[in-house]
């Protein structure tokens, strides 16, 4: 009998289902959070009890909630319901009885679809039921007195917005009793399953905020965009700051070190042997090309290289069949990446140079190290010397 009562009571909810959708071609839809609703709803009911006849009784409800949250809001439901049931054969003198009820819980809805036109939901709540009972339609058995039992609200419904302040609702459920309000406690605790329909009423969202919703969105995404302009704004010019820090700290080390430079490549030089050295290539070999010099900070050679260039050049010439790698390294005197950017300009400065009197450049390759290869401590100026050198890697 429940279940059959359930699913006629899921028909006529969801046959109106097409009647309530009418309104949801338009653009009504609502985040009830920080809001508050007032609904009246009416309906059917039918109850559950120890008595074996069940009848169709009648009720309504008045709600008012808050909304917590965008998916969650809390309130309190309220209203009546005439409760019905007959006996038959007749029961202790007893065939019809009526529950006049009265009941007050506080609820909590879970919102399914919330900012959405269509909004299914679940309910659920806690609270008290007072009623008087009426036994066989002239005797009230409950003395003219109220009595009071639990009343636990559970439900699923939906809500269908018709405007930016009013829905239609319609929702379906149990109100849970103790086993007391049919006057036996035989069987299983008294319940009731309801039906209803009805409309809500939203309040506390001026009229100005809702037509702006439009404008409200499109104003926070250009104050995004503005804010991510000045992110990057500041971004881009802490990176120059940062950048222009570099320069000037490379720019005063060059100047510092330009005498000190000029007086070890004079040295270097005039210690230089009279006879060009002779370089050999053999695979796999790593020949460090003493001799060549670059001007301080750039990749530009200094007078004084072309006599190891041409040696690297001969080696080149008579071992026609060697390819190398031109790897370039520096001492570490400024940042990573600025002295890995200059090795390779080094080295690509000396494949240049390989070029243009004949070799192919396909028999070079160039590399840049940076100061993360060193072959002396680069913290003595004699170090840093020997640090900043142009090597040949033979491949083949």
């Amino acid at each position: 009998m429940k279940t059959r009562f359930v699913s006629t009571l899921l028909l006529i909810i969801f046959g109106l289902t097409p009647i309530l959708l009418v309104p949801l071609d338009s653009v009504f839809a609502q985040d009830t959070r920080d809001r508050w609703a007032f609904g009246l709803h009416a309906g059917g009911n039918m109850w559950f009890n120890d008595y074996n006849k069940r009848v169709v009784g009648e009720g309504g409800e008045l709600m008012a909630r808050y909304g917590i949250s965008r998916a969650f809001s809390v309130g309190l439901l309220t209203g009546y319901e005439e409760l019905k049931s007959n006996q038959d054969p007749l029961f202790n003198g007893v065939g019809y009885l009526k529950l006049q009820a009265i009941p007050a819980s506080v609820v909590g809805w879970i919102h399914l679809a919330p900012d959405q036109p269509f909004n299914p939901y679940l309910y659920f709540g806690v609270g008290a039921v007072i009623y008087k009972r009426t036994i066989n339609g002239d005797v009230n058995d409950t003395e003219g007195k109220f009595k009071t039992s639990i009343h636990v609200p559970a439900g699923v419904g939906f809500e269908a917005f018709i405007s930016n302040d009013v829905s239609i609702a319609a929702d379906i459920g149990y109100r849970i009793t103790d086993d007391y309000t049919d006057g036996l406690k035989a069987g299983s605790i008294d319940v009731y399953a309801i039906a209803k329909v009805g409309v809500n009423f939203y309040f506390g969202t001026s009229a100005s905020e809702k037509s702006g919703l439009t404008r409200s969105k499109t104003r926070q995404t250009k104050e995004a965009t503005e804010a991510e302009l000045r992110r990057v704004k500041e971004l881009t010019d802490a990176e120059a700051l940062r950048t222009k820090a570099l320069a000037d700290a490379e720019a005063r080390r060059a100047k510092d070190s330009t005498e000190a430079e000029v007086r070890r490549l004079v040295e270097l030089n005039a210690h230089r042997p009279a006879v060009d050295t002779v370089i050999v290539l053999f695979r796999g070999q790593t020949v460090i090309l003493k001799g060549i010099y670059f001007e301080s900070g750039k990749a530009a050679v200094t007078v004084g290289s072309e006599s190891t260039l041409r040696s690297a050049f001969n080696a080149l010439l008579a071992s026609p069949d060697v390819k190398v790698l031109i790897v370039g390294h520096t001492d570490k005197t400024g940042s990573r990446t600025y002295n890995k950017k200059l090795s390779l300009r080094r080295a690509q400065t000396v494949r240049s140079w390989l070029v243009r009197e004949g070799i192919s450049v396909k028999r070079l390759t160039v590399a840049g190290k940076g100061f993360d290869e060193p072959i002396d401590d680069n913290s003595t100026p004699e170090g840093q010397a020997n640090n900043r050198r142009i090597e040949f890697r033979v491949l083949k």
